[in-house]
């Protein structure tokens, strides 16, 4: 079974090798100037843009084009595609997936992961282990449901400069939080970004992070905790030695938010999957 999914997954470069996945890229554009995510655009050097730039960078999703070559080039080795995408709500990414898939046809099943960033990577690396250990396509997309309906996505804003730009906060949220000195956490609902609560400063934050990994109220031991920074190493490392310390997982996966989700979080961002 080939397992596709879009750039916005942020999953390190060795798993997508180690499990054969095809990664569609989504589009970015920077004063004026386009780049195909992760082909003509690395995650460093897009921030180094973005630090740089007087406008919020915009993406766009893949053509069906970019969708018809990878299903045709997955079918032609597996004969089967489980496709997974960035939530249907923030991106049009998953409707030209659909467009594809009905030109191209075949056994393509699409999968809405109602996520972004290491939200969508997570369940894209569930899908693969569960295709590696042998599962059938349909019993894969129910255990995703499963997962997908369990996974929790928090966001860690340093500004919301870039989220007000984007359209995804309120010009009066921005205004508020700047004025007060209050750091924005959002999280992921029912595939939108939504408002969670306001803290002071990223050593409150990650405090906020600990205690709602800490509320879900289960067992991390056997579960992978994701983390995305956006350019700021040093306080997902950090982040990451609470978590082991206070919840010991079997991996806590540390990687760069790329440019989809990393446009509307801006720099300083942190998001963690559990």
């Amino acid at each position: 079974m080939q397992i596709i999914t879009d750039s916005s997954c942020d999953i390190p470069k060795e798993l997508i090798e180690e499990y054969d996945i095809l990664v569609v890229p989504l589009n970015i554009e920077i004063d004026g100037n386009n780049y195909v995510d992760g082909i003509e655009l690395t995650h460093q050097s897009f921030y180094q843009k973005m630090s740089t730039s007087q406008e919020i960078p915009k993406t766009s999703q893949p053509s069906p084009q970019s969708f018809i070559d990878a299903f045709k080039e997955g079918l032609h080795k597996y004969g089967e595609i489980l496709s997974i995408h960035l939530s249907s709500k923030l991106s049009g990414t998953q409707d030209c997936a659909m467009i594809a898939k009905n030109i191209v046809g075949g056994n393509i099943q699409i999968f809405d992961t109602l996520n972004g960033s290491l939200g969508v990577g997570l369940q894209v690396l569930k899908a693969a282990q569960l295709a590696r250990e042998g599962l059938k396509i349909d019993s894969i997309i129910e255990k995703l449901k499963e997962y997908r309906n369990d996974l929790k996505v928090v966001v860690y804003l340093e500004t919301l400069e870039n989220a007000v730009k984007g359209g995804r906060v309120t010009k009066t949220k921005e205004i508020v939080a700047n004025l007060l000195n209050l750091k924005p956490i959002v999280h992921v609902e029912e595939g939108y970004v939504k408002m969670l609560k306001t803290v002071r400063g990223k050593k409150k934050a990650i405090k906020t992070l600990l205690s709602m990994m800490e509320e879900k109220n289960i067992s991390y031991k056997g579960r992978i905790v994701g983390i995305t920074h956006c350019d700021c190493l040093e306080d997902a490392i950090q982040l990451k030695e609470e978590i082991i310390k206070k919840f010991n997982p079997a991996e806590v996966m540390v990687t760069t938010m790329g440019p989809v989700i990393g446009t509307h979080a801006g720099i300083g961002g942190l998001l963690i999957c559990f």
